[in-house]
């Protein structure tokens, strides 16, 4: 019978099987110790995006004027104070920038610590945080490129979206349609970037990495080597994309559920990961598995030196 291939259902398969010896009989000790190494492995990676509530109404700009008036006056104020405005948002922009690498750091050393943990099947935070600092360093350059050029990319069009409304409200006869499509245009755009952003993440994480402990290569190889893997193998890779945003969709019922029957106890840090440590163990065996059918076998290596 000819081989049909690498199947991200059956990965998925070998990784439940793999979570249920690993996880059960259920030991505290074990599942705190890799909660919080799940913890720093999730950091940063699932957060939610912060609203502003922009003045609003009749007498919000202190007038009662229409859209242009309006328009007028803010316009006027950011000439105004422009230079304090440019150095309050560059103060807030570098706090935002440095706080971003802090946070990538931590999480590009836990993902290096649970890869470790879950392939190995043991419960370890010292001495995977110390053995994977080089990897770890590789891997966070990359990361923190990918974070500040989708920052860049959404504050560029931001801008252009801001420069797109003011011109459909306030500028002349006829230019209404253009303004219009431009801010389709912008729309498209950022969910493009958001859509490209999203999948290079996956890909770092669920691949990358681990490829990277496998073949013992800096980050920049890893990729390239995961770039032949999908020339070789699309369709994997695309049932393993569709699949995955499915088990999201489960995960994020699953804890939200758990938020309601725990008063939101459940979404504290460390809590969240130790109580559905399954779900996070699994999330993270499965491409262990499916890059197992492609000939980089991790749990195999692992075993050999636990």
């Amino acid at each position: 019978m000819a081989d049909a291939g690498p199947s991200a259902l059956d990965a998925a398969q070998r990784a439940i099987e793999h979570t249920q010896r690993q996880l059960f009989p259920f030991r505290f000790e074990r599942w705190l110790v890799l909660g919080c190494v799940a913890f720093l492995d999730q950091c940063g990676r699932r957060s939610g995006m912060a609203g502003f509530n922009v003045p609003s109404g009749p007498g919000a700009w202190g007038g009662g004027g229409g859209p242009d008036e309006g328009l007028a006056k803010v316009a006027q104020w950011l000439a105004t104070y422009a230079v304090i405005v440019a150095a309050v948002a560059a103060a807030v922009l570098t706090l935002v920038i440095g706080f971003m690498a802090l946070v990538l750091w931590l999480n590009s050393r836990g993902v290096f610590m649970y890869v470790d943990n879950v392939a190995s099947g043991r419960a370890d935070f010292e001495r995977p945080w110390r053995e994977h600092a080089a990897p770890a360093a590789s891997y966070f350059a990359w990361s923190f490129g990918l974070a500040v050029a989708t920052l860049v990319g959404c504050l560029l069009l931001l801008a252009t979206g801001v420069v797109a409304v003011v011109a459909l409200v306030s500028g002349p006869r006829g230019s209404g349609l253009t303004a219009g499509l431009g801010l389709v245009a912008i729309l498209v755009l950022f969910l493009g970037l958001i859509l490209v952003a999203s999948l290079a993440s996956v890909a770092l994480h669920d691949f990358v990495a681990p490829l990277q402990i496998r073949a013992r290569v800096g980050c920049g190889a890893a990729i390239r080597l995961l770039l032949t893997l999908v020339r070789a193998h699309p369709g994997a890779f695309v049932i393993y994309v569709l699949l995955k945003i499915l088990f999201s969709i489960v995960a994020g019922v699953v804890l939200l559920v758990a938020a309601c029957f725990t008063c939101c106890c459940a979404l504290l840090p460390v809590v969240m990961q130790t109580a559905l440590q399954p779900l996070f163990y699994f999330e993270r065996a499965w491409p262990l598995f499916l890059l197992r059918q492609l000939g980089y076998d991790l749990v195999a290596d692992a075993a050999k030196t636990a």
